[in-house]
């Protein structure tokens, strides 16, 4: 299938936002990439873009994935699989620490559980939803944690703010699990097979952008949609950074690049800046940088709703 095509859709009122639906899975990698793209999209469009996200489940049973990769590797699979994420990582440009996320796998059978557990948190509110995912990716891709596993789906929760008995009892009595087969029977309507994907759509006009694009192609894309889509306007400054930081906590060098809309480089050189003056602190992740505020920097963050 074409990274990106043309559908037909509805005629939607002309003045309700332009709609984004993500169809995703807590553990795919090239999902990971997208994030810079939602964080601009949250920030420049906030009301102009309405984001939606499905959970697609991308593996109900890995047992044939992992012994189709023992066969291709001779038996190093896990080798193989490093290696594989060590390449993803360095097209999108997103901090992952490859060797911790390989050392959690053994147990793994499914990428099911995690999706559930993110309709759980999202049964909370939509922000819930949002911020609980994102930790549900940070844990995954910067600590290696086993987000497979229900003790670390609870913890993430634990550590997002939620509501960590109601959280559990909708895992529970079926409600997440519910929940879940409704954004899959979404994705079988809309015929996607692949994650990430987009349905990016708006009066008569609608596209399918089907797996990883930078956020530049991305925002392409939008304005074929709607040619008169117009972000805010951010200065690429260090207080810009700042504010940025203030409102998620931490972001990789890439998240603020395309906040800024600046190239990487340009970016890491405000962050330096910033660094040097010790207004925020870097953690080297794999071939990536987590950023987040000194101390004295921070203040309560802002929810994560688009």
């Amino acid at each position: 299938m074409q990274a990106v095509e043309e559908r037909p859709t509805v005629k939607l009122d002309s003045h309700e936002p332009l709609s984004v639906t993500w169809f995703t899975d807590p553990h795919n990698i090239w999902c990971w990439g997208c994030e810079p793209t939602m964080r601009r999209l949250e920030i420049l469009y906030p009301d102009a873009v309405r984001l939606d996200v499905r959970q697609g489940g991308l593996f109900e049973n890995f047992g044939p994935v992992r012994e189709q990769w023992a066969r291709m590797s001779g038996g190093r699979w896990l080798t193989s699989i490093q290696a594989f994420f060590d390449a993803v990582a360095s097209q999108h440009r997103m901090p992952m620490d490859t060797r911790a996320m390989i050392e959690s796998v053994e147990d793994f059978e499914s990428t099911w559980p995690a999706c559930i557990a993110a309709k759980a948190a999202e049964l909370q509110g939509r922000d819930e939803g949002w911020r609980y995912l994102r930790s549900l990716r940070e844990a995954w891709t910067l600590d290696g944690r086993g987000i497979h596993r229900r003790s670390v789906q609870v913890e993430v929760a634990r550590e997002t703010g939620l509501d960590v008995s109601a959280f559990e009892g909708s895992l529970d009595d079926g409600r997440a699990a519910a929940a879940f087969r409704t954004d899959r029977e979404e994705c079988a309507r809309q015929e996607v097979t692949g994650f990430p994907a987009f349905a990016v759509s708006r009066g008569d006009t609608s596209i399918r952008i089907n797996g990883w694009q930078p956020w530049e192609v991305f925002e392409d894309v939008l304005r074929q949609v709607e040619p008169g889509l117009v972000p805010r306007s951010i200065d690429p400054t260090e207080a810009s950074v700042v504010d940025v930081l203030r409102r998620y906590d931490r972001c990789a060098t890439r998240e603020i690049a395309a906040v800024l809309g600046a190239p990487d480089d340009d970016a890491e050189i405000l962050l330096e800046e910033l660094e040097g003056r010790g207004d925020v602190m870097r953690r080297p992740i794999g071939s990536g940088i987590l950023w987040e505020l000194a101390p004295s920097k921070r203040h309560r963050a802002v929810g994560r709703t688009p």
